[in-house]
């Protein structure tokens, strides 16, 4: 038998660049958006997730995407 996966949840995390710590280390926050859309084209997340990031003052440093998926046997 066969074993689908189906996405069920989408998350984009976009991280912004909060400065430097006392030790010099990056700091960054990340935005998480939820409810994108399960279909949704890895060019069109990667531009939404561009102009998320071109909102704040300071630079984007990442972005991710999380799925939850479940998995069924054909």
């Amino acid at each position: 038998m066969a074993a689908t996966m189906n996405v069920l949840k989408r998350t984009l995390s976009v991280s912004i660049s909060r400065g430097e710590d006392a030790d010099g280390n990056q700091v960054s926050k990340s935005y998480t958006y939820s409810n994108v859309k399960p279909d949704a084209e890895p060019d069109k997340l990667m531009a939404v997730g561009k102009a998320l990031g071109g909102l704040f003052d300071n630079d984007m440093t990442g972005l991710a995407v999380a799925e939850r998926s479940s998995l069924t046997e054909e």
